[in-house]
């Protein structure tokens, strides 16, 4: 990465880090191919897993053996993130496999238009927003960048961040609003993965997966070797290596439901209050309370 990038807002979201104006636009006016598979999350809800997820699915298991040649960008580009003058869109339009999975945390109003235009296949994952809460702090606290602007160590000055959409990607009760409506209208070429369910049964949502991806059914035990590729000490190794994600923390702990112990009482109080107002009496409300 370079050291140069400054902080700016567009279309009312603001970033930190290795992006640009130039890179936020390019990934929304990104020209997609129709076999294309998007993967959209809002930070820290679970991406590198399903991208790892993805990639044994789609491109088999062996490619996830393969540790000394896995390279993530090459075969799952951050499609708005600048890594070494390289841009993800620019990455993606010299990837090679087919279908390209595609990542983005964009939300619905800089995301890929094609998605919404052209009928492409999204998969959005969905978390808690205590643990996503919980996760981006540490997450700021060893990222190069945001930790530099993280202006506090203390988790209560973040949670207010959150709280008020100033954290990069905005606000997550309205980036989740959005995208989960424009999920459920469009079910035949999105599908909402949760992450809790993801931890609880793994191998009904890997079916659920091959049936929204038209993928011949896995056998269990090519699933249950899927589930420990994808595991978290396994992913670290695959990870924090120099041709990845070295040094930034980018795998945490891949716990579901950690906020139970860790969060002040009076933010879990905010957070579900927010929850509730955004969400009033649909039944995700229990996914995120």
């Amino acid at each position: 990465m370079g050291s140069s990038f400054e902080p700016f807002t567009i279309e009312g979201i603001h970033f930190v880090g290795a992006y640009s104006r130039e890179s936020i636009l390019a990934t929304k006016n990104f020209q997609s191919r129709s076999d294309d598979i998007f993967i959209t999350t809002f930070p820290r809800s679970g991406t590198t897993w399903i991208q790892n997820i993805l990639i044994g699915l789609v491109y088999g298991n062996e490619v996830l053996e393969d540790i000394e040649n896995f390279e993530i960008q090459n075969l799952s580009p951050y499609m708005e993130i600048i890594l070494n003058g390289v841009t993800g869109c620019e990455r993606a339009d010299t990837t090679v496999k087919s279908p390209r999975l595609l990542k983005q945390h964009l939300p619905t109003h800089l995301a890929p238009s094609e998605i919404f235009t052209g009928g492409r296949r999204n998969i959005l994952v969905a978390r808690n927003p205590k643990d996503v809460a919980l996760s981006y702090f540490s997450f700021y606290q060893t990222e190069p960048f945001l930790k530099k602007h993280l202006q506090s160590p203390d988790l209560q000055h973040f949670l207010h961040k959150f709280l008020t959409g100033h954290v990069n990607y905005g606000l997550w009760w309205c980036w989740i609003k959005k995208w989960i409506q424009f999920c459920r209208a469009n079910p035949d070429t999105n599908l909402m993965i949760h992450y809790e369910d993801l931890k609880e049964d793994f191998a009904k949502e890997i079916r659920r997966l091959e049936s929204f991806l038209n993928l011949s059914p896995m056998t269990s035990e090519t699933i249950d070797r899927l589930q420990a590729l994808t595991s978290v000490e396994s992913m670290r190794e695959r990870l924090d290596t120099e041709k990845n994600y070295k040094g930034m923390g980018v795998v945490n702990k891949g716990e579901a439901n950690r906020w139970k112990t860790e969060f002040p009482p009076e933010y879990v109080e905010k957070f579900d209050a927010l929850t509730r107002e955004t969400f009033g009496d649909d039944e995700i409300v229990a996914k995120f309370i």
